[in-house]
């Protein structure tokens, strides 16, 4: 299946972005009531970006973990800094920075090297007189992505959580949903699903073999 979307839909399971929706809730809940506990102007607003990044982090695992997914700690390369991956039948996510707006995220090494394993979404600009390899879809990375909206005033919940599938350069975002409508992808599918379902049975149901009317002159 080449629709990175559907392919999303069809392995990973969506407990796992409703957890996600509850866990960035809480982080950003706690990083307010952690900077205003801990740290006076100006270090708390500073503080503010470091505590909910550790807490998204954290909620981020924590979310495949409450669904029976593997999250671990992944080191960069070179070696300097930790990020949560979840890896699932191919499906690779991980986090973007959070921002104030919804583009493309900060583009560290490791985000990159992620990101090119969508290579094969991209369209490819063929050379009529040599031949290029179609990539590999085998792998799909796909981005939790979270905003903060300063102007908003409530500082204690995201502005927006959602679903990035990045372009292998990360200059733009092949999909971009948030989870709340992604979710509803999810209950579309399982209805067509069963209503898919009923139809055949009934189709089988009604098919009622007939005997043939004797003639009356046998």
């Amino acid at each position: 299946m080449n629709n990175p979307v559907d392919r999303i839909i069809d392995n990973i399971p969506a407990n796992l972005f409703r957890n996600l929706l509850e866990q960035m809730d809480a982080a950003f809940s706690k990083a307010v009531k952690f900077t205003g506990e801990k740290f006076q102007p100006p270090e708390k607003t500073f503080m503010l970006g470091q505590a909910r990044h550790a807490f998204c982090e954290e909620g981020f695992r924590a979310a495949a973990e409450n669904v029976g997914l593997n999250a671990v700690s992944a080191t960069t390369e070179p070696v300097g800094g930790r990020y949560s991956l979840i890896r699932h039948q191919g499906i690779h996510l991980i986090r973007g920075n959070i921002q104030v707006h919804c583009g493309p995220p900060r583009a560290t090494r490791f985000r990159k090297e992620w990101a090119l394993v969508n290579s094969w979404i991209d369209p490819l600009q063929l050379d009529l007189f040599s031949s290029v390899p179609e990539p590999s879809s085998d792998k799909l990375c796909a981005m939790l992505v979270v905003s903060a909206d300063k102007k908003s005033g409530d500082s204690s919940l995201p502005a927006f959580v959602g679903l990035g599938i990045p372009h292998s350069d990360l200059s733009s975002w092949a999909f971009l949903e948030p989870l709340s409508k992604l979710l509803g992808r999810y209950n579309y599918a399982e209805t067509n699903s069963h209503t898919q379902e009923v139809a055949e049975i009934g189709i089988k149901d009604l098919a009622i073999p007939r005997l043939k009317n004797r003639s009356r002159t046998d």
